[in-house]
């Protein structure tokens, strides 16, 4: 419908990826919730810097009541779509998996919300986990729960570098559309953007962050800055890069944020040196550069990122032989398609027993949907409308 703002209410919301990508397609929040101060910042900052009223911060339980609700003044129908993707750590493959996890009860006040609003569209994204594990059924009780609420829905899981993500993430997809709204047609899955040809010529890993390896200029070890701004020293030169600076600037006056490396150690360095050339953490094994670390994985320039972001920066290994290195920030945002104006705030990271209270900014990037594959989410439910 031209000329109709489209308006998202966006649930577990985490920095912000699912809402920038709707934002991108036309959409905008009129109210978001997320557990947790430091992603709720970083997503008013960059998305609600004009109603930062609209982000309810706390258990949606308690701050999502119906009795807030109804304290909007939002009515039944009013919302375009209902999305969210409730903490995914009880479904996932990485995590332990624990069937009774809490968390696997949160997708029921998903429900609750969407029962409340009737919104003309749903969405329900998650690791692809939701839809196999457990024999819980919940996949089945989703959709079932979402017919009787007259949705047709279309679900399954898919590959975000279809959709010119690069890097290897994949995602449960739920979609629904009203059935009052669709006349008799059909939804899908929303079609993938990019062919595999496209992909690797496209979508190489120096292609995506290349013009960001300037810390040898910098200093080395320890250069960047945890906020910023910060100069970029190198122009974009891929279409990629030229998309993620298009505010920020394509040229070396140009200036982006979270940029720091780490200042590692010199048996760390000497080990990533080593992981460059080939070892593995068994060929390693009773030397002085052995690790209990499990996965660290040498990103090729060349090819497209064979990985999926995750919240532990020391996860991959940057390809730059001359400083062997994890990656900043910014640059896992860029595997994450976030552009380079969108600042992440809060703790860069944490460690130990703290990574079960904070969500520091690595953890915001890797725990996010890329905003390319949420605005083809978007753009597919406004095709329907």
């Amino acid at each position: 419908m031209a000329g109709e703002q489209h308006t998202l209410v966006d649930l577990f919301a985490g920095c912000g990826g699912l809402g920038l990508g709707f934002h991108n397609a036309g959409f905008e929040t009129i109210l978001a919730n997320e557990l947790h101060p430091d992603p709720a910042e970083t997503y008013v900052k960059n998305l609600l810097q004009d109603h930062p009223e609209r982000m309810f911060v706390g258990s949606i339980s308690t701050v999502f009541s119906d009795k807030s609700l109804i304290e909007t003044g939002i009515k039944k129908h009013e919302v375009t779509c209902v999305a969210g993707g409730p903490p995914c750590q009880g479904f996932s493959m990485a995590g332990t998996g624990l069937a009774n996890d809490p968390r696997n009860k949160l997708y029921k006040e998903y429900l609750r919300v969407v029962r409340y609003f009737e919104p003309k569209t749903v969405v329900f994204e998650n690791v692809p986990g939701f839809a196999t594990r457990y024999g819980l059924g919940l996949r089945g009780h989703l959709e079932n729960s979402l017919r009787k609420m007259g949705y047709q829905i279309a679900s399954g899981v898919v590959r975000a570098m279809d959709y010119g993500v690069p890097q290897l993430r994949k995602r449960f997809i739920c979609i629904g559309v009203k059935k009052a709204v669709l006349n008799g047609r059909k939804i899908t899955l929303p079609p993938t953007t990019w062919t595999e040809r496209e992909i690797r010529s496209k979508l190489t890993t120096k292609q995506v962050i290349g013009d960001l390896d300037v810390y040898v200029e910098r200093g080395g070890y320890g250069t960047g800055t945890i906020f910023g701004p910060e100069l970029y020293l190198k122009p974009a030169r891929t279409e990629f890069q030229k998309e993620m600076r298009s505010v920020t600037g394509t040229t070396k006056k140009g200036q982006t944020w979270n940029t720091l490396i780490p200042r590692h150690t010199k048996q760390v360095r000497a080990r990533m040196r080593k992981y460059q050339q080939g070892a593995t953490r068994e060929s390693l094994l009773n030397t002085k550069l052995a690790t209990k670390k499990h996965s660290q994985r040498v990103l090729v320039a060349d090819k497209p990122p064979q990985i999926t972001v995750v919240s532990l920066p020391d996860d991959y290994i940057h390809y730059n032989t001359e400083l062997p290195r994890t990656l900043s920030v910014r640059e896992c945002a860029r595997l994450q398609t976030f552009p380079d104006d969108f600042v992440f705030y809060g703790k860069r990271t944490t460690g130990g027993l703290r990574r079960r209270v904070d969500v520091p900014q690595y953890t915001q990037v890797g725990n996010a949907i890329p905003p390319r594959l949420g605005k083809a989410i978007a753009q597919h439910l406004l095709s329907y409308l």
